[in-house]
């Protein structure tokens, strides 16, 4: 469970500051500032949640789950419109994966 925490911190730390990146390079009329402007927020709610799941544990299940599946949404649709490149895909998805997984594994919620 701390192992998790501490990569979805890092993983939403790392993706963040590559949507950030946008603001700076890209208008507002080119895509890649929109894939920045969604990103950047779900990448940030996936390291809040790795925070919470490093002091909460368990009961925090749920968030974890939500944040996986927001960074997964942002990830796939960065790839979809040819911003993220395959390492950011790749990184995004592990992370968004496990997250995912250990949710469901750990009974965060009932399928």
């Amino acid at each position: 469970m701390k192992i998790l925490a501490v990569l979805m911190i890092l993983i939403g730390l790392v993706m963040c500051w590559g949507a950030v990146q946008e603001f700076f390079y890209y208008t507002p009329e080119a895509s890649p500032f929109w894939v920045g402007v969604f990103a950047t927020p779900a990448s940030l709610l996936f390291a809040v949640a790795g925070a919470l799941l490093w002091f909460r544990g368990r009961s925090i299940g749920r968030m974890v789950l939500l944040a996986g599946i927001v960074m997964a949404s942002a990830t796939i649709a960065g790839t979809a419109l040819g911003v993220m490149g395959r390492p950011a895909t790749i990184l995004g998805m592990v992370g968004s994966l496990a997250a995912i997984g250990w949710s469901w594994r750990t009974g965060a919620v009932t399928v």
